[in-house]
């Protein structure tokens, strides 16, 4: 199994919030494949109502590891790219926000997440100068 990430309750590695938010994006963009969403429905339903954190969710659905079967192709994909390269902890740390409540600190981050992905998929498009073309010859015209 590939695991990305893993919670550390306690000390200086504590990282509980930093991956329950990320977890949290995941789930609301569904990049967890369907066994997940089918196997954890209630939960998914209650971090998506904002009654559950994804800190939560890691912790008694996922029993604490962010693991790369667990994702959609696209989920693996965008972690991989933004998660593991350091960017996901550049924007975690841009916001500011310090207290008890997660969803305020997901109100600020879930933007700038999204933005990424947004960025993310864009740059994996072919733009117009680089699409290929086949250029077909019928019988008898010329």
């Amino acid at each position: 199994m590939n695991s990305y990430a893993s919670i550390v309750l306690g000390g200086s590695d504590r990282n509980v919030e930093f991956l329950g938010a990320y977890v949290a994006w995941l789930i609301n963009a569904r990049m967890f494949v369907e066994a997940i969403e089918r196997i954890s429905d209630e939960a998914i339903t209650r971090v998506r109502m904002q009654s559950v954190t994804g800190a939560d969710f890691l912790a008694t659905e996922l029993h604490g590891e962010l693991e790369a079967s667990l994702l959609t192709e696209t989920g693996r994909d965008f972690t991989e790219h933004y998660f593991l390269s350091g960017f996901y902890k550049q924007d975690f740390l841009k916001v500011e926000f310090t207290g008890e409540n997660e969803w305020l600190r997901y109100a600020e981050l879930a933007p700038l997440i999204s933005a990424a992905y947004r960025d993310y998929q864009a740059s994996k498009k072919p733009s117009l100068g680089r699409k290929l073309a086949k250029v077909l010859k019928f019988p008898g015209k010329r």
